[in-house]
């Protein structure tokens, strides 16, 4: 998974993605130098270079130069650089690293603020990744008004692809940046593809037996960050560069890479016999080697580039019982094999969409698994602790999975649950009396992504915890109230549903005005704030993470001797996002509420936004809405 420790030799993954580079020359005029500085930002950075030189086995050298404006308060972050790398195959060089003062004053960091260091939270694990380094600067004096200034050089021994190379470059962030470039040298008998988005290149030279390429851009302002937006990478103006022609080189690289760490041993092949020893046909095979793989080995959340794209050997991460991605793709695999049935190491991208004609592995930050089953293939993630199968995480769907088998290398896009697949269905019964108190009875059962929720919520808490933690929420819904009961089933285990039942009490939930109660029927599910459309208008699509659907159906006890004086009208309301509907039925002494709220998109366009936010905020008025009860005598 992606995280703070990055392949260093996919340079825009590393540094670049999250704070852009660039490189400002002196000669540049003294209005592109005063760019944006008078900006409310947290820095400016005056200056970002990468420049990138690429040997004839594939092997380069990477040099980084900023320099950054600390305008902000939260800018002083940037007085901490810290940079992760694989000794196993590279090295890091601090050419220079400094702070100037406001006052012009040069302060040099000192040889004991550079530190190479295991990062603490791999160090259990160092049997399987014993190369992960970071290499910490720390610089002096970092206030409003300093400037930092560093220059640093990764240099990769040996390409994870032999004699290939791939990189890319961003050219904007959440930071002014008044000059960025991006200089490429690598050898002429080399073929380079090229795809600019929103940059162009600015010059081609030949010198030797080498050519060099480059890309700038100036005066870039921020981004400014937008709720629920896609990642940067993806709308921001970036160059991406390949040696590699196409997928298949690709899919043949990393099938060969992996294949070995595969091959089941005698304990892999008696562990899957064993676990499967009542299945009786594959699709329970799968379902038990996969549900062991999830809940027996720990998942340590490391991205591709930690341990390059090669997976620890099978036996040893079930020895271990523990594993990044590929480690536990490759067991999953290893198992399978083990029991005759077909399946892949798969590459996938989990925090964004993919440029599928930009054909490079640095793409990928993740590995899954894909089952040869029925001329198809089901596509399954071993990583994930909560999700039962034949489930995927919302982060694996709708992606482009790169699959390489045998025979040739398959690029498929992952389908997206639909609404029913990520179900809350909730039935209360809730008896109120004269004064506007409450009492509750709950049962909800659930699927998909709230199944998980609950799982990965509570999974680590005591009885007592829970309890607890389901009566923070409740408060923070429902103030003045209590918990009278509570149980939850399916936590443990992937094979039993999650079904949730408690009751309980709440003060004061009616309103009491003279001879009538007031009092919200939308007691629990209910959208309170609008901050997800608080916006006039978006520049950047909002990306919803999961299609969904709740249902609820709540039973409301009137208290003796009141009837129903008033009700909202009952509502449906149905877009292209979505649907909503309400209704009501008075009867005797109960009022049944029913409300269905689904979301059946995954992305927002900017030019559909008014009209999402037209349908969000009145799904938040008709769930504030008010039943009034009188006193029939």
């Amino acid at each position: 998974m992606v995280g703070k420790f990055r392949v260093l030799s996919i340079f825009c993954l590393l540094t670049i993605i999250i704070s852009g580079c660039t490189y400002a020359p002196e000669y540049l005029s003294e209005k592109t130098r005063s760019f944006e500085i008078i900006q409310d930002r947290s820095a400016v950075y005056l200056l970002d270079v990468a420049d990138v030189f690429v040997y004839p086995s594939g092997s380069s050298v990477t040099t980084v130069h900023q320099k950054i404006l600390i305008t902000g308060e939260k800018g002083k972050h940037h007085g901490t650089l810290q940079i992760s790398y694989n000794e196993d195959r590279q090295s890091v060089q601090v050419l220079e690293a400094k702070t100037i003062t406001p006052e012009h004053n040069v302060l040099n960091v000192k040889k004991s603020d550079i530190r190479i260091i295991t990062p603490a939270e791999l160090s259990p694990y160092s049997v399987l990744y014993p190369g992960i380094k970071v290499c910490t600067i720390t610089f002096p004096a970092v206030n409003i008004g300093s400037t930092i200034e560093y220059i640093y050089r990764i240099k990769t021994k040996k390409s994870l692809m032999p004699g290939e190379f791939w990189d890319g470059f961003f050219f904007q962030s959440e930071e002014p940046f008044m000059f960025s470039q991006y200089t490429l040298t690598l050898p002429e008998n080399k073929n380079l593809y090229t795809y600019p988005f929103s940059v162009e290149l600015k010059e081609k030279t030949k010198k030797s037996k080498f050519y060099t390429y480059q890309w700038a851009k100036n005066n870039m302002p921020a981004i400014i960050p937008e709720h629920m937006m896609p990642p940067a990478s993806e709308i921001v103006p970036k160059i991406l560069v390949t040696t590699i022609k196409d997928w298949e080189i690709i899919g043949r690289w990393f099938f060969n890479l992996s294949r070995d760490s595969t091959n089941p041993d005698s304990s892999i092949i008696a562990t899957a016999l064993k676990i499967t020893e009542k299945a009786s046909t594959d699709e329970e095979k799968i379902k038990a080697v996969y549900h062991y793989i999830c809940q027996n080995i720990r998942y340590i959340g490391l991205e591709l580039g930690i341990h390059g794209f090669k997976p620890h050997d099978a036996k040893d991460v079930l020895k271990l019982g523990y594993g990044d991605c590929k480690d536990k793709s490759a067991l999953m695999v290893a198992m399978l094999k083990a029991l005759g049935i077909k399946s892949y190491i798969a590459l996938i991208n989990t925090e964004r969409q993919i440029e599928e004609n930009v054909p490079f592995p640095g793409q990928f930050n993740h590995a899954i698994v894909a089952v040869w089953k029925n001329n198809d293939f089901l596509i399954l993630d071993p990583t994930s602790e909560v999700i039962p199968y034949p489930e995927l995480p919302p982060s694996d769907q709708n992606k482009v999975v790169l699959i390489p088998t045998e025979q040739k290398t398959f690029l498929i896009r992952t389908a997206s649950a639909d609404p029913d697949n990520n179900q809350k269905k909730r039935e209360i019964t809730a008896f109120f009396d004269a004064t506007g108190n409450l009492q509750a009875n709950v049962s909800i059962k659930m699927n998909g992504i709230f199944a998980a929720s609950i799982r990965n919520g509570f999974r680590y808490l005591s009885d007592e915890e829970r309890k607890r933690e389901l009566l923070r929420s409740l408060n923070r819904i429902i103030p003045n109230t209590s918990l009278k009961s509570f149980k939850v089933e399916g936590i443990s285990s992937l094979e039993v549903p999650v079904e949730q039942s408690y009751s309980f009490s709440s003060k004061r939930y009616a309103t009491a005005i003279q001879t009538k109660l007031l009092f919200k029927p939308a007691l629990i599910e209910k959208i309170e704030g609008t901050e997800l459309v608080s916006l006039e208008k978006r520049n950047f699509p909002i990306r919803l993470p999961y299609k969904s659907s709740n249902i609820d159906k709540i039973t409301f006890v009137l208290p003796d001797n009141y009837v129903v004086d008033a009700l909202p009208d009952p509502v449906e309301i149905k877009t292209n996002f979505g649907f909503y509907t309400t209704k009501f039925n008075a009867e005797n002494n109960t009022l049944i509420y029913e409300r269905i709220f689904t979301l059946n998109a995954l992305e927002i366009k900017p030019e559909d936004y008014i009209e999402f936010k037209n349908f969000y905020e009145q799904v938040a008025h008709n769930d504030s809405l008010q039943v009034i009860l009188k006193k029939s005598h």
